[in-house]
């Protein structure tokens, strides 16, 4: 079986558009025998007749109309590939994303309104998950950039700190606790809806009962947030939030932070992103995304120290002292 080529569809997408074969291969320097070749090819390839000769003439058939959509798509991919690999910058073609549930729900739709301000041609690939899933795709060179809370993340990837989730156990508004504060053996007794191992807050949540010597009794997992808060709010569970997500349903009361002793540990924020792709414009990219974390609270940022991204810190610590 022949394979379709990609010199066969230029050509094919040559003769369409400039109406012969003679002019399509004065356009991509060839004779008219090479062309005809790669037809003769093509049309084998593919088991149909292309074109209808009439003398000098050639005419499209019915079947030549519909590969030329098909032939358009191949040929602009390839053009998008040689581009983005030349250039090494993710901004010239397919920007592979990762971010969080939290980011996905509060600042998605702004972010493709900016992308599409700034990058009308991108194509971006969005992938929504928690902080192991996107530790694992960045280290794996399957993202170009991710919104990452406590990042394990290896050499290849920078990191720019970007703010300080905070955490907190959260239950209906109507909910009638004990005391004004718990302590984690007496929350252990509670139905809990806790995100997934693979997540960082799972390790977070269970090292707080560990270092109690408590054991939950009740735990249920889920890996959607918003599926989560919707559990808390309609009283079906007790769980562990980002504050900033569950600012909405505290304003109206729907929910309520349960205080414990000792609070939970915040999570350390940041956007990585492969250090081989680190030209002006991903960059540019990073000072957006910082943009709309900065417009929509979603991390608190204060004390805390401007972002430096950990190559260029690593790299001040070696320099030799003047």
């Amino acid at each position: 079986m022949m394979n379709i080529t990609l010199n066969q569809l230029r050509a094919f997408e040559r003769i369409v558009r400039l109406g012969g074969f003679s002019a399509a291969g004065k356009e991509l320097g060839l004779t008219q025998p090479s062309i005809s070749q790669r037809i003769r090819e093509l049309e084998s390839a593919l088991d149909t007749t292309l074109f209808v000769r009439n003398g000098p003439r050639v005419s499209p058939t019915a079947e030549a109309h519909a590969l030329l959509a098909y032939a358009d798509r191949v040929l602009e991919t390839e053009t998008e590939l040689r581009e983005r690999f030349r250039s090494r910058d993710p901004m010239r073609g397919l920007l592979r994303i990762g971010v969080s549930e939290n980011f996905a729900l509060i600042c998605m739709a702004e972010m493709f309104r900016r992308l599409e301000e700034r990058y009308p041609a991108i194509k971006a690939s969005v992938f929504v998950g928690d902080s192991g899933a996107l530790s694992h795709q960045l280290n794996q060179r399957e993202l170009d950039l991710a919104i990452v809370s406590e990042p394990h993340v290896e050499a290849h990837v920078e990191q720019v700190p970007v703010g300080i989730s905070r955490l907190a156990w959260f239950a209906r508004g109507d909910i009638a606790l004990p005391r004004d504060t718990l302590t984690p053996r007496q929350l252990a007794g509670y139905h809990l809806m806790l995100a997934p191992p693979s997540a960082r807050l799972h390790a977070t949540v269970m090292q707080w009962f560990a270092d109690a010597g408590a054991v939950p009794v009740r735990v249920s997992l889920c890996n959607n947030a918003a599926v989560t808060r919707q559990a808390i709010v309609g009283g079906a569970a007790i769980g562990v939030m980002s504050v900033r997500l569950m600012k909405d349903d505290l304003e109206r009361r729907a929910v309520r932070v349960v205080p414990t002793r000792p609070p939970l540990a915040p999570h350390r924020v940041s956007i990585c992103f492969q250090h081989s792709e680190s030209g002006p414009a991903l960059r540019s990219f990073v000072d957006l995304m910082r943009g709309l974390i900065v417009q929509h609270g979603l991390f608190d940022t204060t004390g805390f120290d401007p972002p430096v991204p950990r190559k260029a810190a690593a790299r001040r610590a070696a320099a030799p002292a003047r």
